[in-house]
């Protein structure tokens, strides 16, 4: 085993494994504790989260070159996000399910192997139910199911460390544990070990006789949530080590073209704090640099570069507040077959970071951006790399040193103080304003090329 296992081991020795019982009071209590709190933390701050109109106006700003939409579609064409939103979209569970589900079936006198350790039996994962045509249900274990179970030899070891318990998830002959999970009454933490899992995944298919994917994976991968008080719960992304993902076809070198590579540094990535009592919330994001390549397939290959991704946000009494707003000290790229397609800099010349504030007016709902020292977004985008038929004009600069207020007028916004330009290409399209004017966007329609665009005109506030 790992050297990390042998200094776990080391560390556990004076504690003895909890018995059987003690497992399940601690399931009872803390776990369910755990879920109860992070569940009317995640329900009751719903209604303290900033409305669409404090997030939209400064999206809209941020975002008019459309470069970053452009960066995230390859991206999304790689990964796809999964969710399971029940029928009204909110995400939801029954803490009190889950742990009778795991006391009842998993950690049970019967299913333990002594020394802290649990099999998983067929009857948790492997059991199947099937209807009659009645509609009479009946259950039963599907037995091919249960042989895979036997032979991959799934457990559960189980540490306590005299403030809470360590559970490592065991797969195959050698008991690797890619997976681990840990429970205190405040705290729930789960952590996958990926070398853990390249080193489960070799032995899985030696065991089935099939060849090794090609793959290989490396750095650890930590969830949280910790209960800071009723229904405030704090819940934490963290990349404990760095990163590296990569695998292709059978024969193709993992470093070459035509292979996925995916690579990111260590980080606190993401952290969210929700208090159901308190009108509230706060965000941090600290991804490092990160880098995709995804390999030529039906289109050229891909190549994603981004400096990092970083903001500490706070919303409190109908403001917004977002300081160390940053793309990372470096100019995030995408590049198709390798030639460059697109290029995003953000405050290239103010350390590549600003602040930011958006105020929302309860009684009309409109927000107020205000920027320090300002905002300077370049863009470059070479449509024929990227496929796309060449529009009306780009965006190459936003900039914004001042501040804006949204107008009860449509598509109009005006400029507080400071001034507000943007530059296109070509150069007759963009605008410029200063404090007092308002700045309003038409679409317009090309009936002879069919395309639109939005036309800005700069002028007195209607």
């Amino acid at each position: 085993m790992r050297t990390t296992l042998l200094l776990s081991a080391f560390l556990f020795a004076c504690n003895p494994p909890p018995s059987p019982s003690e497992v399940r009071a601690h399931i009872n209590d803390d776990l369910g504790y755990v879920l109860h709190q992070g569940k009317d933390a995640s329900d009751g701050s719903t209604a303290n989260l900033p409305s669409s109109a404090a997030f939209g106006m400064l999206t809209q700003t941020l975002d008019s070159t459309g470069a970053a939409a452009r960066m995230l579609a390859p991206i999304s064409r790689v990964v796809a996000s999964k969710t399971a939103p029940s029928v009204d979209g909110s995400t939801s569970f029954d803490p009190d399910a889950i742990t009778k589900k795991l006391n009842d079936e998993l950690f049970t006198d019967a299913n333990y192997l002594g020394d802290g350790v649990y099999q998983v039996p067929a009857s948790m994962v492997c059991s199947e139910t099937t209807y009659d045509p009645n509609g009479v249900p009946t259950t039963a274990i599907d037995p091919e199911c249960a042989q895979r179970l036997d032979e991959i030899q799934l457990r559960v070891r189980v540490e306590n460390d005299g403030k809470g318990l360590h559970f490592w998830i065991q797969i195959d002959k050698n008991h690797d544990e890619p997976l681990g999970i840990y429970l205190a009454h405040t705290e729930l933490a789960l952590t996958i070990d990926l070398d853990e899992a390249t080193d489960a995944m070799l032995a899985l298919s030696a065991l089935y006789g099939e060849q090794a994917p090609n793959a290989d994976l490396s750095g650890r991968i930590t969830s949280s949530i910790e209960i800071l008080g009723e229904a405030h719960a704090k819940v934490a992304l963290d990349f404990d080590r760095a990163i590296a993902i990569k695998f292709a076809a059978q024969g193709a070198s993992l470093d070459g073209a035509d292979a996925y590579r995916f690579t990111s540094a260590a980080a606190h990535v993401i952290s969210i704090e929700l208090d159901g009592h308190a009108t509230k919330a706060s965000f941090d994001l600290g991804l490092g640099q990160t880098t995709l390549h995804a390999p030529a397939d039906v289109d050229p290959a891909t190549d994603f570069f981004l400096g990092g991704a970083t903001v500490n946000a706070t919303f409190q009494a109908n403001t917004l507040t977002m300081t160390n707003l940053s793309l990372g000290n470096e100019t995030t790229t995408l590049s198709i077959g390798g030639q460059q397609a697109v290029a995003l800099d953000l405050n290239p010349s103010d350390g590549r970071k600003l602040d930011a504030t958006v105020t929302v007016d309860p009684a009309t709902n409109l927000a107020t951006l205000a920027v320090s020292p300002r905002l300077d977004m370049h863009s470059t985008v070479d449509h024929a790399l990227l496929g796309d038929t060449q529009p009306t004009y780009d965006v190459t600069r936003v900039q914004l040193d001042g501040s804006l207020r949204a107008t009860a007028v449509t598509d109009q916004v005006e400029v507080i103080s400071g001034s507000f330009a943007i530059t296109t290409s070509p150069s007759q399209y963009g605008f410029a304003a200063s404090a007092g004017q308002c700045v309003r966007g038409q679409t317009v329609y090309d009936s002879t090329t069919y395309d639109s665009y939005t036309q800005y005109t700069v002028g007195t506030c209607l």
